[in-house]
């Protein structure tokens, strides 16, 4: 069944606009290594859309990392900047977000990422200037599985949480757009089946949830 009657559109961005999970898996796999600890995709997956402090402190009190979580997470920074040229969209982003667009929706992004790398990530792909807000989650008292950055960015955005859309690829994000009452459409990139616990709203890819949406016909 097609979403209908909603005014904003509410975006993760890593894993969801950008392609961007493969190269922090390689930048926390290679931090890992550099401290003699190991870091399995298990592991990596688990902290998804969760913020890089969560990373550090899983680390810290799993695998026994001896620097601090501040440390950490501007080590995990710098090394991903260095490797920004890998970061392309996900394919089906750039006519999404234009046809919502072209219909007058309100538009964010909601990232678990700090400012300063929403901003670096978006500048790459060129599609900064294509969203009304974007939102940090470090901005906000609870990181995500929690509603926080949700309803901080409908705020902002001047939407209620019922009409506003996420979209999201994390089970973290999914989660947190759960409890802020607002309809999520799930786009994982593995086990399909778990996100369908959580929202009836699953798909392949954004050229699906674009139709999902009724921004785009996927007959034509």
């Amino acid at each position: 069944m097609p979403i209908t009657q909603y005014d904003a559109l509410i975006f993760d961005m890593d894993g969801l606009i950008v392609d961007s999970e493969p190269v922090w898996w390689r930048v926390e796999q290679s931090f890992a290594h550099a401290h003699g600890i190991e870091w399995s995709e298990d592991r990596a997956r688990s902290c998804v859309g969760k913020g890089l402090e969560h990373v550090i402190s899983t680390m810290r009190e799993q695998l026994g990392l001896t620097i601090s979580v501040e440390e950490g997470v501007r080590l995990l920074q710098r090394d991903f900047v260095a490797r920004q040229a890998e970061i392309h969209l996900k394919p089906g982003c750039e006519e999404l977000v234009g046809a919502a667009r072209a219909r007058g929706m309100r538009l964010a992004v909601a990232s678990s990422s700090p400012t300063h790398l929403i901003h670096a990530v978006l500048d790459q792909v060129a599609m900064r200037h294509s969203f009304d807000i974007l939102m940090s989650g470090v901005d906000v008292p609870e990181p995500k599985p929690a509603p926080d950055i949700f309803l901080r960015t409908a705020e902002r955005l001047g939407a209620p949480p019922r009409q506003c859309v996420v979209l999201e690829d994390s089970i973290a994000g999914v989660r947190a757009g759960v409890a802020a009452q607002m309809r999520v459409i799930a786009v994982p990139e593995d086990e399909p089946q778990r996100f369908a616990r959580l929202t009836p709203h699953v798909v392949d890819n954004l050229h699906e949830a674009s139709s999902l949406l009724g921004l785009t016909d996927q007959s034509q």
